[in-house]
């Protein structure tokens, strides 16, 4: 039986990590990250957390200066504007495409329509966000048409039905990237999910600090049962509140998202891995990026030298006795 590297794998794996303070560039350059991406408040984009504006050139600068690429996420679905603002915003877009962004992660077709092609083709690669989902090949085709150099996939899409989409970017040169399964808050998110906005629903209590879709609960106090009543199966009941409770809470992933998705998604030839928490403190965006890069070596470690079932099971065991030390 012939191995995973031999078979499938094409490069390593690279890290792509978010930042929003210029401090955390050289910690994280440190820890393992091959590319940096981050958002600003004055162009819409998914998330809270941005870098300040004002320090943006400068940090296209530093990660020149470190020999990485940046990104800037550009990419709320939901985002509206006036013609002046529009203006603004592409103004905007084109001066940061001059000063050195090396690619713009859009998830909107205007946007993509916009700067794809032609004159006003921009210089930067162009990135499609997560957060306008792609779930098929025909997806994919669609959005190759703007120039598209990279499809960020949705973290609600397994490894195996992500197959064909992989199969049509790797046959037309289309990078891939994944978010890491443990540390990001949430696998179900995409650009039109709007849960995660107060004004989208109504509660008696306010809930602060918190969405609707994910309660801030305490483990083991989301859900109050002493037993199940159905004959045999009694013994079910620890598992199925774990199941509901890691769904409804900020504990841990779903099945969907775990060590043997992305040991697939790795296997298949996936390019980039990417940690996205910008509202994490710097300690731990750097303790996380260095726990990425372990785990890509790991990867690379064990598939180099078993066939890939073999090593996909040996990493599996592996990730499932790893210290995460609260994160």
């Amino acid at each position: 039986m012939s191995l995973a590297t031999d078979t499938e794998l094409t490069q390593a794996m690279k890290i792509v990590s978010c930042f929003t303070d210029l401090k955390e560039l050289e910690p994280l350059a440190e820890a393992g990250a091959d590319e940096f991406y981050t958002a600003v408040g004055e162009l819409p984009a998914f998330g809270s957390k941005n870098l300040p504006s004002t320090d943006l050139a400068a940090a296209i600068i530093k990660t020149k200066a470190l020999g990485k690429k940046i990104s800037l996420a550009v990419n709320d679905l939901h985002a509206t504007a006036t013609d002046k603002q529009l203006g603004a915003i592409t103004g905007r877009i084109r001066d940061l495409d001059k000063l050195g962004v090396d690619a713009f992660i859009f998830s909107n077709p205007y946007l993509l329509e916009l700067f794809s092609g032609g004159r006003k083709r921009l210089r930067a690669e162009l990135h499609l966000s997560s957060v306008q989902p792609v779930f098929n090949s025909l997806s994919a085709a669609f959005f190759q048409r703007f120039n598209i150099s990279r499809i960020i996939l949705p973290n609600q899409i397994s490894s195996h039905e992500a197959r064909k989409i992989l199969y049509f970017c790797r046959t037309r040169s289309i990078e891939t990237e994944i978010f890491d399964y443990r540390f990001f808050g949430c696998a179900y998110v995409n650009g039109r999910c709007q849960l995660h906005h107060p004004i989208h629903f109504t509660l008696k209590s306010a809930m602060l600090n918190d969405s609707l879709c994910h309660i801030n609960a305490k483990p083991g106090g989301l859900i109050k049962l002493r037993n199940l009543d159905i004959p045999n199966r009694a013994g079910e009941l620890p598992g199925i509140i774990n199941r509901i409770e890691n769904r409804f809470t900020r504990r841990g992933s779903p099945r969907l998202s775990n060590a043997a998705t992305f040991f697939d998604f790795f296997a298949s030839g996936v390019q980039y891995l990417k940690y996205g928490t910008r509202s994490d403190r710097q300690e731990v965006k750097v303790k996380k990026v260095g726990e990425l890069r372990a785990m890509i070596g790991l990867a690379e470690k064990l598939s180099s030298s078993r066939p890939r079932t073999k090593a996909s099971q040996a990493f599996i065991l592996e990730l499932a006795h790893w210290n995460k030390d609260g994160f």
